[in-house]
């Protein structure tokens, strides 16, 4: 069975993957954590030891990504090696989890042309960051979630992308573990 990897940078939010992580250890499917730095410390100051470095990715291994997100990406978004890590996933072979704000890392790597996605961020302060509207004309961001019919959508798929904003990170997790077709009990998170 293929691996997940998974991306962590400092500041990273534990919480929103927590829910993943424990859907990957109940269907027994490993993963790697990769960082930057031999230690990636939380949002919560949890410090989690990598298993292994950017520059040891071994794509063949893997077929799909999970990244958290993050408070501040400003220290890692524009970070050349963490964007050619995320340039070695394709979305017609892997399957690419992005929640909070880390659709922004995989927007600024090329990877969401012609996507629907949810980002944990408002294009208005994203435009202040230089971000144009153009590269963004698939994003809802955190204003827009309320639906036509007055329903919520906070977690979204397209394809083998599923994007979601924080405070849905138990949705985020189960929809991951469907997409990786493995076998767990999703009553155990609600």
């Amino acid at each position: 069975m293929k691996r997940t990897a998974i991306l962590l940078f400092d500041l990273f939010s534990n919480y929103e993957i927590s829910v993943a992580l424990s859907i990957l250890a109940q269907a027994e499917k490993g993963y790697d954590m990769f960082c930057l730095n031999a230690i990636a410390v939380s949002e919560e100051g949890l410090h989690v030891k990598r298993d292994k470095s950017i520059s040891e990715l071994n794509i063949t291994i893997y077929d799909s990504l999970l990244l958290p997100g993050c408070m501040d990406l400003r220290g890692v978004i524009d970070d050349g090696q963490i964007l050619e890590f995320i340039r070695n996933f394709n979305l017609s072979t892997h399957i690419i989890a992005s929640i909070s704000s880390s659709p922004l890392l995989l927007l600024r790597a090329g990877l969401l042309d012609g996507k629907k996605y949810i980002a944990g961020v408002v294009k208005k302060e994203l435009l202040e960051e230089g971000f144009k509207m153009e590269q963004m004309s698939g994003m809802r961001d955190i204003t827009e979630l309320k639906n036509e019919d007055g329903t919520i959508t906070s977690c979204l798929t397209d394809g083998n992308l599923l994007t979601a904003v924080g405070f849905d990170f138990i949705n985020f997790g189960i929809e991951f573990g469907r997409m990786l077709d493995l076998r767990f009990e999703p009553g155990w998170y609600r």
